[in-house]
């Protein structure tokens, strides 16, 4: 099974579902995403600043948690005789960064890059697959780009917990009206762009945990060898959609504490993460046969636990990213020229208004 048959998998899924509404074809559905978002916020440590922390906070990333399988189908206008199902410039480039197709040794579909070993970027990811032999002519929209997803969302937020804290460095030394005026407005633009971005991102983060988001085995075990009689059915629509809304409480959810997964950087720690919840995958199509071929339709022990499990990692996975995001932005730079957000936090580097608007 080739990832241009996945692309046709989902399209067809989607055909099922409401011309607009297509999140459960793609992700966790909007009770999960809403859920994971919701509960990573909900335990984040206190000294992060106040303003990603709180029920106010919780709810609005929260809802935020489901905003990039909401704007599916953006390129997509109704007509009179239905829902065109051709790609789009907004849905080509963005839909395909919701998973990535690894498969049973960790290697990218193709066989060229391995999980533990992504390129620096998209556009050599992109390149190495290109470049497969093993079936060859995989690119990445057809294998899927998740890492890099995440990897871009956590640099911005990264950048946006530095910017707020330049602003509220020039807040502490401002002494004329205009520029104390300024860097309240700033801040109050920051923490709403933060708010936004962290919301946005997360949604990525929490497909990180649907161990059917990173494998080949993406709905149904697909045709692959099959020694132990797992399901050729479709099951990623319920495990992700019905099974959470129906049978999953996240308010008796509890997530590990923080951990650094012994990395010094995001681009070493999503690649872990992702690992761990590739190892998943075989024990989310033995707890459906162990349940009687039950196809996550009902509320078994076994399905729920795998369920519950991934759900309570992509929460934890999420908090540990915000953490790291928070802590790493003292060392980004900002401004023009370039200001280093830990010399203006220690007043070795006086900010103003000229440090962002110089030109």
């Amino acid at each position: 099974m080739t990832t241009t048959i996945r692309g046709l998998a989902l399209l067809a899924l989607a055909a099922s579902t409401t011309a607009l509404s297509t999140g459960q074809a793609f992700a966790w559905g909007h009770a999960g995403h809403v859920g994971i978002s919701t509960l990573a916020i909900q335990n984040l440590p206190p000294d992060l600043p106040a303003f990603v922390r709180g029920a106010s906070p919780a709810q609005f990333i929260g809802e935020l948690g489901a905003e990039a399988d909401e704007s599916k189908t953006t390129g997509v206008l109704l007509n009179a005789t239905g829902t065109s199902t051709s790609r789009t410039v907004h849905d080509a480039e963005r839909d395909n960064g919701h998973f990535i197709d690894l498969d049973d040794n960790g290697f990218a579909l193709g066989g060229s890059v391995s999980i533990t070993a992504l390129p620096a970027t998209r556009e050599a990811f992109d390149t190495a697959e290109r470049a497969a032999t093993s079936p060859g002519g995989q690119d990445q929209y057809t294998v899927g780009y998740l890492p890099y997803q995440m990897l871009d969302g956590f640099q911005q937020v990264r950048k946006d917990f530095g910017m707020w804290r330049a602003m509220q460095a020039g807040l502490a030394t401002a002494t004329t009206p205009s520029d104390i005026a300024y860097f309240r407005y700033q801040i109050s633009v920051r923490q709403q762009l933060t708010l936004r971005d962290i919301g946005y991102w997360s949604h990525f983060v929490a497909d990180g945990s649907q161990p059917m988001h990173v494998s080949v085995h993406f709905n149904g075990w697909g045709n692959y060898p099959n020694p132990n009689g797992y399901t050729t059915a479709g099951i990623h629509s319920p495990f992700e959609g019905a099974f959470v809304r129906n049978f999953i409480d996240f308010t008796k959810l509890t997530i590990r504490p923080y951990t650094s997964r012994n990395t010094t950087t995001n681009e070493q720690r999503v690649p872990a993460y992702l690992l761990e919840t590739l190892s998943a995958l075989v024990p989310v199509y033995d707890a459906e046969l162990k349940s009687g071929h039950d196809g996550y339709k009902t509320n078994q022990p076994l399905e729920n636990a795998v369920v519950t499990q991934q759900l309570a990692l992509g929460a934890a996975e999420l908090r540990d990213e915000i953490v790291d995001a928070w802590n790493q932005s003292l060392n980004v730079t900002v401004g023009f020229p370039l200001v280093r957000v830990d010399d203006a936090v220690a007043g070795r580097v006086k900010i103003t208004p000229a440090t962002f608007g110089s030109d």
